[in-house]
């Protein structure tokens, strides 16, 4: 009798925070957990949540938070064309492009723009070069701090071929993809049956070209959703190094401005110090430089939820939809996920079997062995607290 009355006097929280430590010292790594009712912020589960961790692809909640902010969900990225055209149909000197980043042209996407731009203005020839003005970013940042050579880095630049990424890492990658944009808009002219006199080459605009036509990207929100859905790296860089540009748009973007942009914010909104409290250096999370904790990761996701409500939800991937977690988890859950080679990780929202809404992060690092699968760990401590909370 006696021990039965102990038992029932033991709390369910502390029986599951002692399932959870079993967990965790059967992982050979280093682990970080931080589970939070949604809406009274009452900590449900914690282990390490104030310890600093690389966070992989989570980083890529913090870009989402800029995006919403500081961009806005109905920003567009442009695309400038230049040129004089006294005779119609005829370009008496150059057509300039001037570039501005925009993630989501596609060999396709950029081909499009030729047939329209061709359309609009009846173009049968140009007499000049095609020239590249690529100069919005800084040109010798093509690559982010801390990314490694051993990963499939994607390239960075004004003029962005979507998926374009390294291949060989051995040889400078310094205006090859601006040049490959060129070279398809090339030929589509060519196609089309544009006479052009002269070649492809990278120089900055002239002060007496005029604008002629603009091309504008989709919404924000919709490049914000495939980011965040796919964990796509080149579209999450590029709304980090667009961030300065909103401050100072005819000022070349930096790294170096992009982190202070995103640190104001992040002082600002959470009181966190860059330096002191975490370090952020790219917007997709291939660096091996930042450092998050998942004290962090939640403060910006419950931020997110308050502000945007539910609506937020459709910028995380889910359990329903094609996206880095499909099929992962057997009930509702949206996530965002984190995959470097020793760092993983897993961040998001779901209602737990009784109704009650989480919100949650898992991160691990410095794991090795096949025993130590951080996927399959991560499942194990979310599918226990979907069963018991």
């Amino acid at each position: 009798m006696t021990v039965l009355v102990i038992f029932c006097l033991v709390s369910p929280l502390v029986f599951c925070q002692s399932i959870v430590e079993e967990s965790i010292g059967e992982f050979n790594g280093f682990t970080g957990i931080l589970i939070q009712d949604l809406y009274s912020g009452q900590i449900l589960l914690s282990h390490n949540q104030d310890r600093l961790f690389t966070p992989a692809s989570l980083i890529k909640i913090f870009t989402l938070l800029a995006g919403l902010e500081i961009l806005g969900k109905e920003y567009q990225f442009p695309t400038f064309f230049y040129f004089s055209s006294p005779v119609p149909g005829e370009i008496h000197s150059s057509l300039y492009i001037r570039g501005s980043g925009d993630p989501t042209h596609s060999p396709e996407r950029i081909r499009e723009i030729t047939q329209n731009l061709v359309n609009k203005y009846q173009i049968r020839q140009i007499a000049g070069d095609i020239i590249l003005d690529d100069f919005l970013f800084q040109k010798e940042e093509f690559l982010g701090r801390g990314w490694m050579w051993d990963d499939q880095n994607p390239l960075i630049g004004a003029l962005v071929i979507k998926g374009y990424s390294t291949k060989d890492k051995h040889i400078s990658y310094y205006n090859t993809m601006s040049l490959s944009w060129g070279e398809i808009f090339y030929r589509e002219l060519l196609r089309l049956g544009v006479k052009i006199k002269g070649s492809i080459k990278i120089d900055q605009i002239k002060e007496d070209v005029s604008i002629k036509a603009i091309f504008y990207s989709d919404n924000l929100d919709n490049i914000l959703r495939s980011m965040m859905k796919m964990s796509d790296n080149q579209s999450s860089e590029i709304i980090f190094r667009t961030l300065p540009l909103m401050v100072s748009p005819t000022q070349i973007s930096t790294i170096e401005r992009s982190i202070e942009i995103l640190s104001d914010l992040l002082y600002e909104l959470l009181g966190i110090q860059w330096g002191e409290d975490y370090l952020i250096v790219d917007g997709c999370g291939l660096s091996e430089y930042n450092l998050l904790t998942p004290t962090q990761v939640i403060e910006v996701i419950s931020y997110l939820y308050h502000k945007y409500g539910q609506d937020i939800l459709e910028f995380f991937a889910s359990t329903e939809e094609r996206g880095t977690i499909r099929n992962r988890f057997s009930f509702p859950l949206w996530a965002k996920t984190g995959s470097l080679p020793s760092a993983s990780g897993l961040a998001g929202i779901f209602p737990s079997k009784s109704g009650r809404n989480i919100v949650f992060c898992l991160m691990e690092n410095n794991f090795r062995g096949e025993k130590n699968d951080p996927k399959l760990w991560e499942n194990q401590i979310i599918e226990y607290i979907y069963e018991n909370y």
